[in-house]
């Protein structure tokens, strides 16, 4: 898939001014929204390993698992049914589905590494003009993709590609920024950064080029990952409560952000939770780790 041109966001806030609004007390409300949630643990038959990616508007879910052989597949689940997902040309990995069931991610073949759409059948790789690496990480319902692309030189950069033409997400003061996922209309963001002051790994919101960064409650050294927004502007992804960039890797919680509070997703037994996916009417999905070491699948469906 090719791009005509390149327009970088229009983010004005200065890493500066993110310090500040911290300080002020400007950032996205800490408080805790008691949401109740139904858990469902979802394991694909005869699976030793289930993740899964995205839920989209019809309930439909992907995801990847480990057959009892140790290989790995994509599969999909509609209405019950598991299928797996063969890619041509490539060793593909699922990341985010729309309500078209159009699904993308990232590709693997001869020629390197790239990002793909899987419409109908038919497989299109994505390529950042010019970058050594691109990977598809989002998909909203009127086909604008999100992801992240790796410069010749190596700069890591987030995108989004709308109507054909990719457009450049960058935060200044960052070492690196991934796009996660947009709203239909493309002007609402969602993703990571890495600050270059202190190595933090933050989720983030861009909305009217405005940046605001996501701080999960309990957090004592900063650790967040926005992974999906929907239509009612509800962010969903995961944290950790830790002291240092190093610890970010290890167990986190998942959340869900939305009215300006948190939901803390955490199914009943779960030591480690990674919440990736969430649908216009608030369901999310993720991954989580049992107190055996067992990964299972889940999704969390709010009562409310």
């Amino acid at each position: 898939m090719s791009a005509a041109t390149e327009k970088e966001f229009s983010m004005k806030t200065t890493v500066a001014k993110l310090f500040v609004s911290a300080l002020l007390g400007i950032m996205l409300s800490s408080a805790l929204f008691a949401t109740d949630y139904r858990y469902t643990k979802i394991d694909v038959p005869n699976g030793t390993l289930t993740a899964l990616r995205a839920i989209n508007a019809r309930g439909d879910i992907v995801g990847y698992y480990l057959d009892a052989g140790g290989v790995g597949h994509d599969f999909l689940l509609r209405n019950g049914v598991y299928t797996n997902i063969d890619y041509p040309g490539g060793a593909g990995t699922v990341r985010a589905m729309n309500a078209a069931g159009d699904i993308v991610g990232v590709l693997d073949d001869a020629d390197g590494g790239h990002g793909f759409l899987f419409r109908d059948g038919k497989l299109t790789k994505i390529d950042f003009p010019g970058a050594s690496f691109t990977r598809a990480f989002g998909i909203n319902n009127t086909g604008d993709i999100t992801g992240q692309y790796t410069t010749q030189s190596g700069a890591v950069f987030g995108f989004i590609l709308r109507d054909g033409t990719f457009h450049k997400i960058h935060v200044r003061g960052t070492d690196l920024t991934s796009g996660y996922g947009a709203e239909d209309n493309g002007r609402v963001t969602v993703g990571d950064i890495v600050l270059s002051a202190d190595s933090s790994t933050r989720g983030f919101v861009v909305n009217k080029g405005v940046v605001q960064l996501l701080d999960p409650p309990g957090t004592i050294f900063p650790c967040s990952h926005a992974r999906g927004i929907n239509e009612r502007g509800d962010i969903a992804g995961a944290f950790g409560i830790v002291h240092n960039p190093d610890e970010c890797h290890g167990p986190q919680h998942g959340f869900v952000f939305r009215q300006g509070e948190y939901d803390t997703i955490d199914p009943p037994g779960s030591l480690d939770t990674f919440v990736f996916g969430i649908n216009d009417d608030g369901v999310v999905v993720g991954v989580l780790t049992d107190k055996h070491g067992n990964v299972h699948g889940f999704k969390a469906t709010p009562n409310d």
